[in-house]
């Protein structure tokens, strides 16, 4: 894994611990943030450090065109002055920094390549972390939402588990027993108290007795007092 990779999994990391641990939304996207700019400075840092290597590869292949070429015109100088030993002598040296800049320049030209590369990696991590700063407000509302969302899912099979409609029934039967157990403790109120007051008020309420019975209670009075 490349250090970029790595750098930007760190906050990317956070961003998960947020949504998925219900923790402070906006505390652990702050701190997201700030792992995510620690990580880009670094990378920065380091490519930086490469440009600057990739720089010095190519000012020794720049040196070395430089001198091949300065050293051909001075085998062209030689050779107009007549001088072909000395022309021959400026082309070896001519041919020896060329041999050199052949050399340097594959390994220049993958610097190069690779520079590139990472200034895109690098712009890709600045491309994202302002995307997590433009959406930080976004994801915390969502954040909040999924947690009262949570809450209430949890209090409804909360309710659940206590069953409401039995304990509803049950206080609705107790309410009516209460109902009768009052009623019957009013009918043992008025029963209680003075009990002989109570025949005799019987005894005048209840139905008048008919002329036979008045015959038997006269006959069975004349057989006791004969």
């Amino acid at each position: 894994m490349s250090i970029f990779k790595r750098i930007f999994k760190i906050g990317q990391a956070h961003v998960n611990k947020a949504v998925d641990g219900m923790e402070d939304p906006s505390v652990m996207l702050e701190q997201a943030i700030r792992d995510q700019e620690k990580g880009i400075a670094e990378a920065r840092g380091k490519i930086q450090s490469v440009i600057a290597t990739e720089r010095k590869q190519r000012a020794l292949v720049i040196k070395e065109r430089e001198n091949q070429s300065q050293w051909e015109g001075r085998a062209q100088q030689a050779l107009t002055a007549g001088n072909e030993d000395l022309a021959t002598k400026a082309l070896v040296r001519a041919e020896e920094h060329e041999r050199n800049a052949n050399t340097l320049d594959p390994a220049w030209q993958g610097m190069r390549k690779d520079v590139e590369g990472l200034k895109g990696a690098l712009r890709k991590m600045e491309g994202e972390l302002a995307e997590l700063r433009r959406n930080k407000d976004i994801i915390i509302a969502q954040s909040k939402t999924a947690e009262v969302k949570k809450e209430i899912y949890e209090a409804k099979a909360k309710i659940g588990k206590n069953n409401s409609g039995d304990l509803i029934a049950r206080m609705k039967a107790k309410a009516e027993r209460s109902g009768y157990e009052a009623d019957a403790a009013e009918e043992m109120a008025g029963a209680a108290g003075d009990s002989l007051e109570n025949e005799f008020a019987e005894l005048s309420s209840g139905p008048a007795a008919s002329s036979a019975v008045a015959d038997k209670l006269a006959a069975m009075k004349a057989k006791l007092n004969p």
